[in-house]
Protein backbone atom coordinates (compact mmCIF):
# COMPACT_ATOMS: atom_id res chain seq x y z
CA UNK A 1 0.00 0.00 0.00
CA UNK A 2 1.36 2.87 -0.91
CA UNK A 3 0.23 6.48 1.06
CA UNK A 4 0.88 9.87 0.09
CA UNK A 5 0.77 12.59 2.79
CA UNK A 6 1.01 16.70 1.70
CA UNK A 7 3.04 18.55 3.91
CA UNK A 8 4.21 22.05 4.45
CA UNK A 9 7.81 23.09 4.89
CA UNK A 10 9.31 26.40 6.21
CA UNK A 11 12.14 27.07 4.09
CA UNK A 12 14.75 29.56 5.85
CA UNK A 13 17.45 31.75 4.65
CA UNK A 14 19.34 33.91 6.28
CA UNK A 15 21.30 36.99 4.75
CA UNK A 16 24.60 37.76 6.87
CA UNK A 17 26.80 40.53 6.32
CA UNK A 18 30.00 38.16 7.11
CA UNK A 19 31.83 36.65 5.11
CA UNK A 20 31.35 32.96 2.93
CA UNK A 21 34.48 31.95 5.32
CA UNK A 22 33.67 33.59 8.41
CA UNK A 23 30.70 31.93 8.26
CA UNK A 24 31.96 28.58 7.44
CA UNK A 25 34.73 29.06 10.37
CA UNK A 26 32.19 30.12 13.03
CA UNK A 27 29.86 27.02 11.78
CA UNK A 28 32.50 24.57 12.01
CA UNK A 29 33.74 25.76 15.23
CA UNK A 30 30.63 25.31 16.88
CA UNK A 31 29.80 21.62 15.60
CA UNK A 32 31.95 18.56 16.43
CA UNK A 33 34.70 17.38 14.33
CA UNK A 34 33.53 14.56 11.09
CA UNK A 35 33.40 11.74 12.45
CA UNK A 36 33.43 7.73 10.73
CA UNK A 37 30.16 7.16 12.54
CA UNK A 38 30.04 3.62 10.56
CA UNK A 39 33.54 3.08 12.23
CA UNK A 40 31.78 4.13 15.93
CA UNK A 41 29.27 2.07 15.29
CA UNK A 42 31.44 -1.53 14.67
CA UNK A 43 33.69 -0.46 17.11
CA UNK A 44 30.71 -0.34 19.81
CA UNK A 45 29.45 -3.65 18.56
CA UNK A 46 32.30 -5.70 18.63
CA UNK A 47 33.31 -4.15 21.73
CA UNK A 48 29.57 -5.10 23.05
CA UNK A 49 29.71 -1.75 24.68
CA UNK A 50 26.96 -0.74 27.36
CA UNK A 51 24.51 1.97 26.28
CA UNK A 52 25.95 4.61 28.98
CA UNK A 53 29.63 3.83 26.68
CA UNK A 54 27.73 4.12 23.70
CA UNK A 55 26.47 7.69 24.85
CA UNK A 56 29.90 9.46 25.84
CA UNK A 57 31.64 8.23 22.60
CA UNK A 58 28.32 10.27 21.11
CA UNK A 59 28.48 13.38 23.30
CA UNK A 60 32.57 13.16 22.61
CA UNK A 61 32.18 13.75 18.74
CA UNK A 62 29.40 16.68 19.55
CA UNK A 63 30.02 20.14 19.45
CA UNK A 64 29.33 22.91 21.37
CA UNK A 65 25.92 23.99 19.39
CA UNK A 66 25.11 20.07 20.40
CA UNK A 67 25.39 18.45 16.93
CA UNK A 68 28.23 17.24 15.06
CA UNK A 69 29.06 17.11 10.68
CA UNK A 70 27.81 13.91 9.17
CA UNK A 71 28.49 14.74 5.90
CA UNK A 72 30.34 18.01 4.01
CA UNK A 73 29.69 18.33 0.13
CA UNK A 74 31.40 21.61 -1.52
CA UNK A 75 29.12 22.11 -4.62
CA UNK A 76 30.85 25.35 -5.00
CA UNK A 77 33.98 23.36 -7.21
CA UNK A 78 32.08 21.69 -9.77
CA UNK A 79 30.15 25.06 -10.32
CA UNK A 80 33.72 26.88 -10.58
CA UNK A 81 35.10 24.19 -12.98
CA UNK A 82 32.19 24.77 -15.21
CA UNK A 83 32.79 28.42 -15.54
CA UNK A 84 30.16 29.18 -12.96
CA UNK A 85 32.23 30.23 -9.85
CA UNK A 86 29.58 30.06 -6.85
CA UNK A 87 30.69 29.38 -3.50
CA UNK A 88 28.61 27.05 -1.72
CA UNK A 89 28.56 24.40 1.13
CA UNK A 90 26.22 21.49 2.15
CA UNK A 91 26.30 19.68 5.42
CA UNK A 92 24.25 17.25 6.97
CA UNK A 93 24.30 18.09 10.93
CA UNK A 94 22.94 16.73 13.57
CA UNK A 95 23.09 14.94 16.90
CA UNK A 96 22.34 10.94 16.72
CA UNK A 97 21.47 10.73 20.42
CA UNK A 98 18.43 12.92 19.56
CA UNK A 99 17.72 11.21 16.67
CA UNK A 100 17.00 8.09 18.20
CA UNK A 101 14.87 9.33 20.35
CA UNK A 102 12.45 10.16 17.19
CA UNK A 103 12.94 7.58 15.27
CA UNK A 104 11.95 4.72 18.08
CA UNK A 105 8.42 6.71 17.73
CA UNK A 106 8.62 6.83 13.85
CA UNK A 107 11.19 5.46 11.59
CA UNK A 108 10.32 7.96 8.89
CA UNK A 109 11.62 10.65 11.26
CA UNK A 110 14.83 9.02 10.03
CA UNK A 111 14.08 10.83 6.42
CA UNK A 112 14.73 14.13 8.47
CA UNK A 113 17.57 13.17 10.28
CA UNK A 114 20.47 14.63 9.64
CA UNK A 115 18.92 17.61 9.09
CA UNK A 116 20.89 19.93 6.34
CA UNK A 117 21.68 23.39 5.55
CA UNK A 118 23.23 25.27 2.96
CA UNK A 119 26.04 27.99 3.48
CA UNK A 120 26.54 29.94 -0.26
CA UNK A 121 27.74 33.59 -0.82
CA UNK A 122 25.63 36.08 -2.75
CA UNK A 123 26.74 38.59 -5.54
CA UNK A 124 27.68 40.85 -2.76
CA UNK A 125 30.40 38.86 -1.27
CA UNK A 126 28.30 38.16 2.02
CA UNK A 127 27.40 34.46 3.35
CA UNK A 128 23.48 33.34 3.11
CA UNK A 129 22.15 29.81 5.12
CA UNK A 130 19.97 28.66 4.18
CA UNK A 131 17.89 25.45 6.07
CA UNK A 132 14.43 23.97 6.93
CA UNK A 133 12.13 24.57 10.19
CA UNK A 134 12.85 21.40 11.62
CA UNK A 135 9.06 21.11 13.31
CA UNK A 136 7.78 21.74 9.92
CA UNK A 137 9.47 18.58 9.05
CA UNK A 138 8.67 16.70 11.93
CA UNK A 139 4.89 17.79 12.37
CA UNK A 140 3.36 15.08 10.40
CA UNK A 141 4.22 13.06 13.24
CA UNK A 142 1.88 13.18 16.06
CA UNK A 143 3.63 11.94 18.48
CA UNK A 144 4.91 14.65 21.55
CA UNK A 145 8.28 13.16 22.11
CA UNK A 146 8.96 13.62 18.58
CA UNK A 147 7.64 17.36 18.52
CA UNK A 148 9.33 18.01 22.06
CA UNK A 149 12.83 16.66 20.56
CA UNK A 150 12.14 18.30 16.98
CA UNK A 151 11.72 21.88 18.98
CA UNK A 152 15.10 21.36 21.00
CA UNK A 153 16.83 20.73 17.81
CA UNK A 154 15.01 23.23 15.95
CA UNK A 155 16.42 25.92 19.22
CA UNK A 156 19.53 24.84 19.35
CA UNK A 157 19.95 25.01 15.14
CA UNK A 158 18.91 28.41 14.95
CA UNK A 159 21.12 29.25 17.76
CA UNK A 160 24.29 27.67 15.89
CA UNK A 161 22.93 29.95 12.48
CA UNK A 162 22.85 33.05 14.80
CA UNK A 163 26.06 32.74 16.37
CA UNK A 164 27.52 31.48 12.72
CA UNK A 165 25.86 34.28 10.82
CA UNK A 166 26.74 37.08 13.88
CA UNK A 167 22.67 37.03 13.56
CA UNK A 168 22.10 37.63 9.98
CA UNK A 169 18.32 38.73 9.19
CA UNK A 170 16.08 35.93 7.97
CA UNK A 171 14.65 36.55 4.42
CA UNK A 172 13.42 34.89 1.78
CA UNK A 173 14.70 33.53 -1.86
CA UNK A 174 13.05 33.45 -4.61
CA UNK A 175 13.09 29.68 -6.03
CA UNK A 176 13.90 30.37 -9.59
CA UNK A 177 16.94 32.34 -8.95
CA UNK A 178 20.24 31.50 -9.30
CA UNK A 179 22.06 34.21 -9.04
CA UNK A 180 22.29 34.03 -4.93
CA UNK A 181 20.48 37.49 -4.97
CA UNK A 182 17.90 37.44 -1.54
CA UNK A 183 14.50 38.70 -1.89
CA UNK A 184 12.27 40.54 0.52
CA UNK A 185 9.99 38.45 2.99
CA UNK A 186 10.59 36.57 6.15
CA UNK A 187 10.00 33.02 5.07
CA UNK A 188 9.02 30.97 2.42
CA UNK A 189 6.74 27.84 2.80
CA UNK A 190 6.50 25.27 0.23
CA UNK A 191 4.64 22.01 -0.59
CA UNK A 192 6.52 18.65 -0.48
CA UNK A 193 4.65 15.65 -1.53
CA UNK A 194 5.92 12.12 0.08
Amino acid sequence: MKQTTQITIEHIVVASDRSYEQVIEALEAQLGLRADWEKIARALGVSNASWEQAVQIVEQQLGTSGFTILSKIEPGALLRLSGKPTRATQYAIGNPLLAIQMIEHAPEAALYAPLRLVVYENRAGNAVVAYERFTSQLAQYPHPEIASVAQLVEQKLEELVTKATGGGQETHSDIGRTDGDIQGEDTRRKERRR
